[in-house]
């Protein structure tokens, strides 16, 4: 008997013989632990390599494509926040590890440690989404807008006038005050 690989199969190998894939069958719970275990060996820190051989998987990348399947099942929002906060909280543990160095000018470790940790505190940024695009809002105001606004202005910028400056005087004749060099 002759056995292929097949990602689509619980043990990673197609042997030839009829299995029962119905949801909630024997597969499908063989396919579950599988996905359970190779989770819970990615958070542990194993590779896909790894997962692969203990898992039973056929290659590296069906380990990865079958815990990625397992999780977009498995995660509502209420998941997926505890995985925020948990990475989180691992570059929390990060930045302590190397922060001393980073803010120390006289230690021989400073500039790399000064850029390690900005891409700790970056990577951190982006998993909480505070380096999100800001919204911009252009208003574009009507004509009674802008007259409203110039009266206000206006308004504001212009002292009251009590009583109307009114002069009596004569007109002089300017010939006088030429001679003398006034006008």
């Amino acid at each position: 008997m002759v056995s292929r690989q097949d990602p689509s199969d619980p043990t990673g190998v197609n042997d030839g013989r009829k299995r029962n894939t119905e949801p909630g069958g024997k597969t499908s719970a063989i396919r579950a632990r599988k996905a359970d275990a190779a989770i819970s060996m990615r958070l542990s820190g194993a590779t896909w390599t790894e997962i692969a051989q203990v898992c039973g998987y056929p290659t590296p990348r069906a380990a990865l494509t079958a815990t990625e399947r397992a999780l977009v099942k498995r995660l509502d929002e209420e998941d997926k926040a505890k995985m925020r906060q948990l990475a989180g909280a691992r570059l929390e543990r990060l930045l302590r590890g190397i922060w001393n160095k980073a803010i120390d000018p006289t230690d021989p470790e400073h500039l790399a440690a000064v850029q390690r940790a900005r891409e700790v505190i970056d990577r951190h940024a982006k998993l909480f989404g505070l380096d999100a695009p800001t919204e911009i809002v252009v208003h574009n105001p009507t004509k009674t807008e802008l007259e409203s606004w110039v009266l206000r202005v206006m308004a504001a910028g212009t002292p009251r006038v009590e009583e109307e400056d009114i002069f009596d005087a004569e007109v002089v004749d300017e010939e006088p005050l030429r001679a003398l060099g006034q006008v």
